[in-house]
């Protein structure tokens, strides 16, 4: 193999390496991404399954961002250091948002009203 051969394939080996650390092992997949976002409630969905809160965030004085997330068991939601129903928070109310975005939606982990 003369040398500009064996340049290209440490090269290939180089890229399909780096290819290989940047894709998530499946757990790190799986688990999704943590966020926590500040804003108002503007719905909030206990009629349909799966729940659902939206909360809007201001980004700017000119843009804001919406999340809509499901409400599932597993979801903390708290007012004054007390767990409370879904059905407790009303439109316009304010909340700390930490939700998990995953491969099949985005889910709240904790709502906390302020």
């Amino acid at each position: 193999m003369n040398t500009m051969g064996r340049a290209n394939g440490a090269l290939f080996t180089i890229a399909a390496l780096m290819v290989l650390l940047c894709i998530p092992s499946g757990s790190e997949a799986a688990s999704g991404r943590t966020y926590r976002v500040h804003g108002q409630v503007i719905a909030v969905n206990i009629t349909q399954m799966p729940h659902m809160i939206v909360v809007k965030t201001p980004l700017t004085t000119h843009d804001d961002m919406t999340v809509g997330a499901k409400v599932t068991s597993q979801t903390r939601i708290i007012r004054k250091g007390k767990r409370i129903a879904l059905q407790a928070i009303s439109i316009g109310e304010r909340v700390w948002l930490i939700y998990i975005k995953q491969r099949d939606g985005v889910f709240a982990q904790i709502i906390q009203i302020q």
